[in-house]
């Protein structure tokens, strides 16, 4: 029974890899180290060559996609669940700094 399971990757690795690579990159670990190289080589440059045809002038899905007005705290909210230890802590801080900057200005603007 298949079951569907998503593994944790960024909006940029979802779009440049695949299945495929994903299944290679877990391989790698129990590959010799010559054959590590090569695949782990070969699963970036794949990843490479996607990421350069995805933002070439020919495609205008990326551009498509792309947000115009992008929710600030959104972003930094989809950045921390791909960040750790210190640097999520850093995250965290600019997320409250900014929440409180938002209930500030909500204050100032109700007379």
């Amino acid at each position: 029974m298949a079951s569907n399971h998503n593994i944790s990757q960024t909006t940029l690795d979802q779009m440049v890899s695949n299945d495929q690579a994903q299944m290679l990159k877990a391989a790698v670990p129990y590959l010799p180290p010559a054959g590590q190289q090569i695949v782990s080589v070969f699963t970036k440059f794949q990843e490479l060559s996607n990421a350069l045809a995805l933002f070439s002038p020919a495609n205008q899905s990326v551009r498509v996609c792309a947000a115009e007005n992008t929710d600030p705290m959104e972003m930094l909210d989809d950045i921390r669940s791909f960040s750790y230890g210190e640097t999520r802590q850093k995250l965290d801080q600019m997320v409250n700094i900014m929440a409180m900057v938002q209930m500030i200005k909500v204050m100032n603007e109700t007379p």
